[in-house]
């Protein structure tokens, strides 16, 4: 009974902070709360059955329910009466919990997790690269080579006697072949 109440009083505080920060994330609540992934992840499903969270979208996010929302629901379910008629639910059992914490030999909540976040920084990836190209679009709108501009800037995240002894090479180069 006890770790019920615990874990009742620690799921409040992760609705409360999800609420308040209009921000649903498993590894934010693990962050804040101090707790395992697989807690957190319980805690972000549970939300979600709720309605205090969506499901996730196809990158992960999920829309945090307003506070008058969830004001609407409760006091919506409290009108008609659907809070708790005492009617027994289905216990879950070992082989339930298996299904549900293991699927297939592999930690479904994790390797979901890894492929979120990957998908997420890949359409960060995305907004970068289109940036950098807002800028090349800008130094040529203004006159500026950037064939010339992309190789400075590499030139720049180089050593600086790597360059000189490739330009030294460069130079043998080009007067053995009478071109310099």
């Amino acid at each position: 009974m006890l770790d019920q109440t615990i874990d009742e009083d620690l799921y409040r505080q992760a609705a409360a902070f999800v609420v308040r920060e209009q921000k649903a994330s498993t590894s934010l609540i693990q962050k804040k709360l101090g707790i395992g992934y697989n807690k957190a992840a319980r805690l972000i499903e549970r939300m979600e059955e709720q309605g205090i969270v969506s499901a996730a979208n196809h990158v992960g996010k999920r829309e945090v329910a307003s506070v008058e929302t969830i004001r609407a629901a409760i006091d919506l379910s409290e009108l008609m009466g659907c809070q708790d008629q005492g009617e027994p639910r289905m216990k879950e059992t070992s082989e339930d919990k298996a299904v549900r914490d293991n699927a297939y030999g592999v930690a479904a909540g994790e390797l979901k997790s890894f492929v979120e976040r990957y998908e997420r920084l890949e359409i960060e990836k995305q907004e970068v690269t289109e940036q950098m190209k807002e800028v090349m679009a800008e130094a040529k709108g203004r006159g500026y080579d950037t064939k010339i501009l992309k190789k400075v800037i590499a030139l720049r995240k180089r050593d600086k006697d790597d360059i000189a002894e490739e330009e030294a090479v460069l130079e043998i180069y080009k007067a053995a072949l009478g071109m310099g």
